[in-house]
């Protein structure tokens, strides 16, 4: 990054921000960390990752791939089913318990459910939209399937909770008088 530049920015609108809207600065910093070689970070927080990266074997990072792609497109329907509930306030916390489930079973697939996957994710890559993908069509079912009564108890609990603790929460807010002047 050219100091000058920033120091100029920071001087005009107090933000440094503001730059990432001036096209010509943009393709000119990416420009000059093209050339660069390594890797890329951002901030001191991610070493401990790039590290990581680093010493992963092939097959490791392969597996991780994987599993991004088969997310992309289950966690999406995921969603979308449990928004069908009507869960309201709860959908976030019931949507992160049932994320939980799902990488849970995901790295304890039967025969029948990697071969699902595997032609699920042979189906990603057509160019059709999704909703003419058969197989992607029946992702709610498989999960239905893949969780256990123990996942449905852990949603439900979360849900209830949750359900409950905002309840209470608008209760006391609703009785704290407001004064009228």
């Amino acid at each position: 990054m050219n100091d000058a530049i920033l120091a100029e920015q920071l001087r005009k609108t107090g933000n440094l921000m503001d730059l990432l809207n001036d096209e010509a600065w943009v393709r000119e910093a990416d420009a000059e960390h093209a050339s660069e070689e390594g890797p890329v970070e951002a901030g001191l927080a991610l070493q401990p990752y790039v590290a990581l990266l680093k010493e992963a074997s092939p097959e490791a990072l392969q597996r991780q791939r994987w599993y991004v792609r088969v997310l992309s497109i289950l966690l999406p329907e995921l969603k979308g089913w449990l928004e069908s509930w009507q869960l309201g306030r709860s959908l976030e916390a019931v949507y992160m318990e049932a994320q939980k489930c799902l990488y849970g079973h995901l790295r304890h697939l039967t025969p029948e459910q990697t071969a699902w996957i595997e032609v699920l994710l042979a189906e990603g890559e057509q160019a059709s939209p999704n909703d003419q993908k058969v197989i992607r069509a029946e992702a709610i079912a498989m999960l239905a399937q893949m969780f256990t009564t123990e996942d449905w108890q852990a949603i439900a609990h979360v849900a209830s909770q949750t359900m409950a603790k905002d309840i209470l929460q608008i209760g006391q807010e609703a009785a704290v008088p407001t004064l009228a002047i």
